[in-house]
């Protein structure tokens, strides 16, 4: 090759972008198809979690419940979980007791699909996570510096979900993930909520340690729930 023309062979510079493109191509393809794997977990992540939390916040602002009530409170996790499809979503909702030793009992709980409701009056050990119920039934106690026991009847409302989240380009996740949750709440109108109410105002809820009798009752929308009375 001559001086010149190997001079301007050198100096030619077109179609650098074209094999730039060519190298970059195959790592933004992977980028991209990750994204759409990636982002939707990462959302449905979060709107689980702020889901749980929200049902549960909404069911301690009632001191006694309807099972109407109860309806709405379920749908309020269909809702938040919104634009998200709600089809794969179940839920739980459990009224927890403390006797004022140390143990704790299912007053009611609700249920649907992969999570049905805890049996009323049945032992309370320990939470899903594994985290110790006294964990929750024991209050700090400021003057002494120590802990002291929760007083009777005092409880607390577990609400707990759980989402199979399918993945749309099956590239980064391969098959479906189960996404779970729990949040704990305390009922904020009274020691705790109580289920079911037949709706007469002069009606107040049993207190449970006093029940003695269980039942169950299934809602309108599917889920059912077991309560002590």
């Amino acid at each position: 090759m001559k001086p010149r023309l190997k001079h301007r062979f050198l100096r030619d510079r077109r179609g650098v972008s074209a094999v730039e493109f060519a190298l970059l191509l195959p790592v933004l393809v992977v980028m991209l198809l990750g994204m759409v794997d990636v982002v939707p977990a990462v959302m449905a992540r979060y709107q689980v979690n702020h889901a749980t939390a929200s049902f549960a916040d909404l069911a301690t602002e009632y001191s006694q419940m309807q099972t109407s009530d109860m309806v709405n409170v379920f749908s309020a996790a269909s809702d938040v979980l919104a634009p998200l499809s709600s089809t794969t979503l179940a839920v739980r909702l459990t009224n927890i007791y403390s006797d004022g030793n140390g143990n704790a009992y299912v007053y009611w709980s609700c249920g649907e699909g992969a999570l049905p409701p805890l049996a009323a009056k049945s032992a309370v050990t320990s939470t899903p996570t594994g985290t110790p119920v006294v964990w929750l039934v024991w209050l700090f106690n400021t003057p002494s510096g120590g802990y002291q026991l929760n007083g009777t009847n005092t409880s607390y409302v577990m609400a707990e979900s759980q989402y199979v989240f399918t993945p749309l380009a099956h590239f980064i996740i391969k098959n479906p993930m189960t996404m779970t949750n729990t949040a704990y709440f305390m009922p904020r109108q009274s020691s705790f909520v109580g289920f079911p109410w037949d709706g007469v105002s002069t009606d107040s809820p049993t207190v449970p340690t006093s029940t003695t009798h269980t039942s169950s009752v299934t809602l309108s929308n599917g889920a059912v729930c077991n309560y002590a009375y």
